[in-house]
């Protein structure tokens, strides 16, 4: 009867020791392990744009699979992001397409959230870890020119539509007209923005800055401005591209280009 039992006893340890054998587990790999790159995002509100991350595996050993990106709030994620497998001490490029928020709901920095799969558990299932990065982001109004282009004079900016060549004599001014429409969804506060219109050759003539004082909701516009251009009295003739540009801080929100013609 022992020895009966002492038999049973050592199966029971050989089968549950088999069984235990064949449960494959390894350990994933570490956040820290990845080095992410990416470029400062500037990007006009609620407009889409391709993004593209570098994921670095420094692990000598392990691969990394599925990698994406999981989530990048506030902004909206627009269809399914890309997903790579990393071998390991490899890189990999990660690209996106993301829809900004309204341009006056953002603290930087944002903070941009892979996923990947690395490593096995009791169950024999992929481990999914994280990794997060802060990623510096710039959203701007979906502000634009309109009525762009020379004027008889400061007097006169309303008289006829706006020309975009003009023909000027050498120690004259030429005027130039404009306004700004809101083409996006919040609210941009007045003096926020300017518009900086600039001769190509500053050997005709310089630049001239005006502030843009007006509020502007949804749709809204500013008023019809003008800046007198004054052309150099030895100015050489000929032409010369007069571009303006409207601006927030140092970005530009948009670009329009005149020509401007020296006679003799």
């Amino acid at each position: 009867m022992k020895k009966l039992l002492a038999l049973m006893l050592l199966v029971s340890v050989i089968f549950i020791s088999g069984c235990a054998s064949t449960i494959k587990t390894s350990s994933p790999v570490s956040p820290e392990d990845l080095a992410v790159s990416i470029e400062p995002l500037v990007i006009k509100e609620f407009n889409e744009q391709d993004i593209s991350v570098n994921v670095l595996n420094n692990n000598s050993t392990r691969a990394i699979d599925s990698v994406s990106v999981s989530s990048f709030d506030p902004f909206t994620i627009v269809g399914p992001s890309s997903q790579v497998n990393i071998p390991a001490e490899s890189k990999a490029a990660l690209s996106f397409r993301v829809m900004a928020p309204s341009f006056d709901k953002v603290e930087n920095p944002l903070m941009l959230t892979l996923s990947y799969a690395s490593g096995i558990d009791e169950e024999e299932k992929p481990i999914i870890r994280t990794k997060v990065v802060p990623v510096q982001t710039v959203i701007l109004p979906d502000a634009k020119l309109q009525f762009v282009g020379f004027a008889e004079g400061m007097d006169k900016l309303r008289a006829s539509p706006p020309v975009s060549t003009w023909e000027a004599k050498k120690g004259e001014n030429v005027t130039v007209k404009f306004s700004v429409k809101n083409h996006g969804q919040t609210t941009i506060a007045g003096e926020s923005m300017y518009v900086v219109v600039d001769m190509e050759n500053k050997l005709i003539g310089n630049n001239s800055t005006v502030n843009i004082t007006e509020a502007m909701a949804k749709g809204g516009t500013s008023y019809t401005r003008g800046t007198e251009l004054p052309i150099m009295k030895d100015a050489p003739n000929g032409e010369t591209n007069v571009y303006v540009n409207l601006m927030k801080g140092d970005y530009l929100l948009d670009s329009q280009t005149l020509v401007l013609k020296v006679k003799l």
